[in-house]
Protein backbone atom coordinates (compact mmCIF):
# COMPACT_ATOMS: atom_id res chain seq x y z
CA UNK A 1 0.00 0.00 0.00
CA UNK A 2 2.65 2.35 0.92
CA UNK A 3 4.81 1.36 -2.18
CA UNK A 4 1.99 2.12 -4.27
CA UNK A 5 1.50 5.80 -2.31
CA UNK A 6 4.98 6.36 -3.37
CA UNK A 7 4.78 5.44 -7.23
CA UNK A 8 1.77 7.37 -7.68
CA UNK A 9 3.65 10.46 -5.39
CA UNK A 10 6.98 10.29 -7.77
CA UNK A 11 4.26 10.08 -10.85
CA UNK A 12 2.79 13.21 -10.54
CA UNK A 13 5.83 14.80 -9.74
CA UNK A 14 7.56 13.52 -12.87
CA UNK A 15 4.42 14.81 -14.98
CA UNK A 16 4.10 18.19 -12.83
CA UNK A 17 8.12 18.66 -13.95
CA UNK A 18 7.63 17.33 -17.44
CA UNK A 19 5.06 20.26 -17.90
CA UNK A 20 6.83 22.40 -16.36
CA UNK A 21 9.67 21.89 -18.46
CA UNK A 22 7.24 22.02 -21.50
CA UNK A 23 5.80 25.62 -20.41
CA UNK A 24 9.14 26.61 -20.04
CA UNK A 25 10.46 25.92 -23.14
CA UNK A 26 7.73 27.14 -25.18
CA UNK A 27 7.89 31.01 -23.24
CA UNK A 28 11.43 30.96 -24.04
CA UNK A 29 10.62 30.21 -27.60
CA UNK A 30 7.88 32.52 -27.55
CA UNK A 31 10.44 35.28 -26.50
CA UNK A 32 12.78 34.36 -29.21
CA UNK A 33 10.67 34.77 -31.97
CA UNK A 34 9.33 38.69 -31.44
CA UNK A 35 13.18 39.77 -31.29
CA UNK A 36 13.65 37.96 -34.81
CA UNK A 37 10.98 39.93 -36.69
CA UNK A 38 12.53 43.51 -36.75
CA UNK A 39 16.05 41.73 -38.23
CA UNK A 40 13.91 40.60 -40.92
CA UNK A 41 11.81 43.48 -41.37
CA UNK A 42 14.96 45.95 -41.43
CA UNK A 43 16.66 43.63 -44.03
CA UNK A 44 13.47 43.57 -46.12
CA UNK A 45 13.37 47.56 -46.06
CA UNK A 46 16.89 47.36 -46.94
CA UNK A 47 16.55 45.27 -50.05
CA UNK A 48 14.03 47.27 -51.73
CA UNK A 49 15.50 50.85 -51.46
CA UNK A 50 18.28 51.11 -54.51
CA UNK A 51 21.81 50.95 -54.47
CA UNK A 52 23.36 54.06 -53.91
CA UNK A 53 26.32 55.32 -56.25
CA UNK A 54 29.33 55.59 -54.55
CA UNK A 55 30.77 59.22 -54.27
CA UNK A 56 33.26 60.66 -56.35
CA UNK A 57 36.67 60.55 -55.40
CA UNK A 58 38.47 63.51 -54.63
CA UNK A 59 40.87 64.89 -56.60
CA UNK A 60 44.57 63.82 -55.85
CA UNK A 61 46.93 66.43 -54.66
CA UNK A 62 49.26 65.41 -57.12
CA UNK A 63 46.90 66.00 -60.08
CA UNK A 64 45.26 69.33 -58.65
CA UNK A 65 49.27 70.62 -58.55
CA UNK A 66 49.81 70.15 -61.96
CA UNK A 67 49.74 73.15 -64.11
CA UNK A 68 49.48 73.49 -67.54
CA UNK A 69 53.19 75.38 -68.95
CA UNK A 70 52.55 78.70 -70.25
CA UNK A 71 52.05 79.02 -74.03
CA UNK A 72 55.14 79.58 -76.05
CA UNK A 73 55.09 82.47 -78.56
CA UNK A 74 55.54 81.36 -82.34
CA UNK A 75 57.91 82.50 -84.54
CA UNK A 76 56.96 83.96 -88.11
CA UNK A 77 57.16 81.16 -90.97
CA UNK A 78 59.54 82.28 -93.43
CA UNK A 79 56.55 82.36 -96.15
CA UNK A 80 54.94 84.84 -93.58
CA UNK A 81 58.25 87.09 -93.81
CA UNK A 82 58.23 86.42 -97.88
CA UNK A 83 54.62 88.76 -98.06
CA UNK A 84 56.78 91.69 -96.81
CA UNK A 85 57.29 94.16 -99.59
CA UNK A 86 60.79 94.47 -100.63
CA UNK A 87 61.96 98.13 -101.45
CA UNK A 88 65.61 99.72 -101.18
CA UNK A 89 66.23 103.86 -101.66
CA UNK A 90 68.05 103.79 -105.19
CA UNK A 91 65.70 101.77 -106.98
CA UNK A 92 63.23 104.38 -105.35
CA UNK A 93 65.24 107.62 -107.06
CA UNK A 94 65.33 105.81 -110.28
CA UNK A 95 61.88 105.52 -110.12
CA UNK A 96 61.38 108.65 -109.41
CA UNK A 97 63.88 109.80 -112.38
CA UNK A 98 61.77 107.88 -114.65
CA UNK A 99 58.34 109.42 -113.91
CA UNK A 100 60.03 112.76 -115.05
CA UNK A 101 59.36 113.15 -118.76
CA UNK A 102 63.13 115.57 -119.15
CA UNK A 103 65.15 112.57 -117.43
CA UNK A 104 63.02 109.58 -118.87
CA UNK A 105 65.48 108.98 -122.19
CA UNK A 106 69.05 108.82 -120.14
CA UNK A 107 70.44 106.28 -117.93
CA UNK A 108 70.91 107.44 -114.40
CA UNK A 109 72.74 105.72 -111.60
CA UNK A 110 71.60 105.71 -108.02
CA UNK A 111 73.85 104.79 -104.94
CA UNK A 112 73.59 105.33 -101.60
CA UNK A 113 75.88 106.19 -98.84
CA UNK A 114 73.96 106.51 -96.09
CA UNK A 115 71.08 109.01 -96.70
CA UNK A 116 73.22 110.67 -99.28
CA UNK A 117 72.15 109.49 -103.24
CA UNK A 118 74.69 109.45 -105.19
CA UNK A 119 73.97 109.94 -108.92
CA UNK A 120 76.52 109.03 -111.87
CA UNK A 121 75.49 108.71 -115.69
CA UNK A 122 75.03 111.68 -118.33
CA UNK A 123 72.66 114.33 -119.55
CA UNK A 124 72.85 116.26 -122.26
CA UNK A 125 72.99 119.78 -120.06
CA UNK A 126 73.16 121.66 -116.83
CA UNK A 127 69.56 121.87 -116.31
CA UNK A 128 68.75 118.36 -117.15
CA UNK A 129 71.80 117.38 -114.12
CA UNK A 130 70.12 120.17 -111.71
CA UNK A 131 67.05 118.99 -112.38
CA UNK A 132 68.02 115.14 -111.60
CA UNK A 133 69.75 116.50 -108.10
CA UNK A 134 66.29 118.15 -107.38
CA UNK A 135 63.96 115.45 -108.10
CA UNK A 136 66.58 112.86 -106.04
CA UNK A 137 66.16 114.90 -102.46
CA UNK A 138 62.48 115.29 -102.94
CA UNK A 139 62.29 111.73 -102.16
CA UNK A 140 61.38 110.79 -98.89
CA UNK A 141 64.73 109.83 -96.86
CA UNK A 142 67.37 111.37 -98.81
CA UNK A 143 68.93 114.23 -97.04
CA UNK A 144 71.66 115.46 -99.90
CA UNK A 145 72.47 114.04 -102.86
CA UNK A 146 75.80 114.19 -104.64
CA UNK A 147 75.58 114.70 -108.15
CA UNK A 148 78.23 113.27 -110.36
CA UNK A 149 76.53 113.21 -113.55
CA UNK A 150 78.64 114.49 -116.71
CA UNK A 151 77.38 116.27 -119.57
CA UNK A 152 77.39 115.70 -123.46
CA UNK A 153 75.33 118.19 -125.38
CA UNK A 154 74.59 115.57 -128.25
CA UNK A 155 73.30 113.20 -125.79
CA UNK A 156 69.77 113.40 -126.35
CA UNK A 157 70.20 113.32 -130.20
CA UNK A 158 72.15 110.27 -129.96
CA UNK A 159 69.21 108.88 -127.80
CA UNK A 160 66.28 109.88 -129.98
CA UNK A 161 68.13 108.49 -132.79
CA UNK A 162 68.69 104.77 -131.42
CA UNK A 163 64.46 105.28 -129.88
CA UNK A 164 63.56 106.18 -133.66
CA UNK A 165 65.43 103.25 -135.45
CA UNK A 166 63.57 100.82 -132.38
CA UNK A 167 60.23 102.65 -133.24
CA UNK A 168 60.76 102.17 -136.98
CA UNK A 169 61.99 98.36 -136.55
CA UNK A 170 58.54 97.94 -134.78
CA UNK A 171 56.39 99.91 -137.19
CA UNK A 172 58.09 97.14 -139.96
CA UNK A 173 57.36 93.97 -137.77
CA UNK A 174 53.19 95.45 -136.94
CA UNK A 175 53.15 95.95 -140.66
CA UNK A 176 54.12 92.83 -141.22
CA UNK A 177 51.82 90.61 -139.59
CA UNK A 178 49.39 91.50 -142.38
CA UNK A 179 49.45 89.63 -145.47
CA UNK A 180 48.62 92.63 -147.23
CA UNK A 181 50.57 95.27 -145.92
CA UNK A 182 53.15 92.79 -145.92
CA UNK A 183 52.89 92.77 -150.09
CA UNK A 184 53.26 96.77 -150.32
CA UNK A 185 56.66 96.43 -148.40
CA UNK A 186 56.19 99.95 -146.99
CA UNK A 187 59.55 101.75 -146.38
CA UNK A 188 59.21 102.89 -142.79
CA UNK A 189 61.39 106.08 -141.09
CA UNK A 190 60.63 107.66 -137.42
CA UNK A 191 62.16 111.03 -136.24
CA UNK A 192 61.41 112.08 -133.25
CA UNK A 193 58.47 109.76 -132.71
CA UNK A 194 57.11 111.02 -136.37
CA UNK A 195 56.49 107.42 -138.32
CA UNK A 196 57.09 108.33 -142.38
CA UNK A 197 55.75 105.49 -144.61
CA UNK A 198 56.38 105.63 -148.29
CA UNK A 199 55.33 102.78 -150.81
CA UNK A 200 53.11 102.38 -154.17
CA UNK A 201 49.32 100.72 -153.76
CA UNK A 202 46.44 101.13 -156.04
CA UNK A 203 43.95 101.61 -152.61
CA UNK A 204 44.68 104.25 -150.80
CA UNK A 205 42.43 102.48 -147.48
CA UNK A 206 45.41 99.95 -147.57
CA UNK A 207 47.82 103.92 -147.00
CA UNK A 208 45.11 104.24 -143.55
CA UNK A 209 45.72 100.64 -142.74
CA UNK A 210 49.13 100.70 -142.51
CA UNK A 211 49.03 103.92 -140.69
CA UNK A 212 46.30 102.69 -138.20
CA UNK A 213 48.85 99.56 -137.76
CA UNK A 214 52.03 102.47 -137.17
CA UNK A 215 49.73 104.56 -134.53
CA UNK A 216 49.61 101.55 -132.28
CA UNK A 217 53.15 101.44 -131.48
CA UNK A 218 54.75 102.76 -128.10
CA UNK A 219 56.54 105.84 -129.12
CA UNK A 220 54.80 107.10 -132.39
CA UNK A 221 53.76 110.70 -132.08
CA UNK A 222 52.19 110.65 -135.42
CA UNK A 223 52.04 108.81 -138.90
CA UNK A 224 52.76 110.24 -142.37
CA UNK A 225 51.30 108.76 -145.38
CA UNK A 226 52.20 111.71 -147.74
CA UNK A 227 55.03 109.48 -149.38
CA UNK A 228 53.03 106.83 -150.75
CA UNK A 229 51.95 106.81 -154.22
CA UNK A 230 48.33 105.94 -155.46
CA UNK A 231 49.19 103.62 -158.81
CA UNK A 232 46.70 102.84 -161.73
CA UNK A 233 46.89 99.01 -162.58
CA UNK A 234 48.90 98.09 -165.69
Amino acid sequence: MLGWLIGGMLVVCLSTGASAAENGERQDRSQKEPAAAPDSKKKTEHEGKPAEAPAPKPPSDEKSQKTEPPPQKQEPKPDETGKKPVTSMPLTIKLAMMADPVLFPFEIEVEMDGPKAVLSGAVSSEDEKARAGEVARKVEGVESAVNKLSVSPGLRASLMKRQDEAIAQLVKERLNRSETLKAVGFDVKSESGVVTLSGKTRFQVIALEAAEAARHVPGVRAVNTAAVQLTAER
